[in-house]
């Protein structure tokens, strides 16, 4: 089984509690994948002795399963609507040293992110099919529609 470690980076300073809260919506979305298990995380040794250190923990999620090409672009569909919909600047989705960062503005058919869902592929299993933008997978879930973002503190 292999992980992915998402982190939530919001577009302006906001206190743990709401960065934590933003998180769990995240994997609350998440647990809608079929065969994924998500989970908060601890970043031990990311920025200690610094305010940084507890946002990186409470802004992070694992991801665990075996990610087909359909299950990274539900997981991204879901990365990029909650990016839209909420506070969040951005959504980083790690596997070892291959990141993708995905905003609110990604388009799921973008060649880079296309790309970079492949690189994750390819990383979390040596023989992982490569994604393509016209592979005519159907997604896990549905297409999720970005809801406006409502005025003040975020989501």
């Amino acid at each position: 089984m292999s992980e992915l470690v998402l982190v939530v980076e919001p577009e302006r300073p906001i206190g743990g509690e709401r960065l934590d809260a933003l998180t769990q919506g995240l994997g609350d979305d998440l647990r809608m994948v079929p065969r994924v298990q998500v989970t908060s995380v601890a970043a031990a040794g990311v920025g200690q002795g610094s305010k940084s250190a507890q946002a990186w923990e409470l802004g992070m999620l694992a991801v665990g399963g075996f990610f087909s090409a359909t299950t990274m672009r539900a997981i991204a569909q879901i990365a990029i609507a909650y990016a839209e919909r909420t506070a969040a600047r951005s959504i980083r989705i790690r596997r070892g040293d291959t990141e993708l960062v995905i905003t609110g503005s990604t388009r799921i058919d973008d060649p880079t992110l296309v790309a970079g869902l492949a690189r994750l592929v390819e990383t979390s299993s040596p023989s992982g099919p490569a994604l393509s933008s016209s592979s005519g997978e159907a997604p896990a879930i549905p297409p999720v529609t970005p809801q406006p973002r409502s005025g003040g503190a975020g989501a």
